[in-house]
């Protein structure tokens, strides 16, 4: 469980930084004390009243109930390649990821990387990066395998990550 101090502290950071900027929405704040690799409009853009509103709502259990699979973050949805040792990785975990990538509405190509990506690794950090050399070469094994068993189909172009060269598949 998370520590509950922490609530206290991130809000009053808020308020102040709000106070001073009372021109901003809360999604500009957010995002901007975020700073994610990626854009987030949704978040961004979002109107205080209605950021309110849904907040007011929150509890609405059939609410949540609907949007439950959609506010599962990946990490949580597939299985983790990133957070065991490279040791542990086996075909049959990344089986069990590919097959939970086909059920899903998800299409990305399979790399290492992006597999890593999915579990919420900093794949962006190349100090990270450098440092997961041996679990690359791992998955990459791996990949072949399964490409050998028809799992998956490699694709004519390399995947470039960073100036990373990767081979890419598609699942069958």
């Amino acid at each position: 469980m998370r520590d509950k101090n922490r609530i206290p502290k991130i809000l009053n950071e808020l308020e102040r930084i709000w106070k001073a900027n009372p021109d901003f929405r809360l999604g500009q704040l957010i995002v901007a004390g975020a700073k994610p690799k990626e854009p987030c409009p949704e978040v961004f853009y979002i109107e205080d009243e209605n950021l309110l509103e849904g907040l007011l709502n929150f509890e609405n259990r059939a609410d949540l109930k609907t949007h439950e699979s959609e506010s599962i973050p990946d990490w949580k949805k597939y299985p983790n390649v990133t957070r065991i040792e490279h040791k542990e990785l086996s075909a049959e975990l990344l089986s069990e990821l590919i097959n939970a990538l086909k059920k899903s509405d998800k299409r990305i190509v399979i790399t290492p990387i992006n597999l890593m990506k999915l579990n919420g690794a900093p794949v962006s950090d190349q100090t990270w990066l450098l440092g997961q050399k041996p679990r690359i070469k791992v998955l990459k094994k791996l990949l072949r395998e399964l490409e050998d068993s028809g799992m998956l189909t490699e694709r004519k172009s390399k995947q470039d990550f960073l100036g990373i060269k990767e081979i890419g598949y598609d699942i069958v």
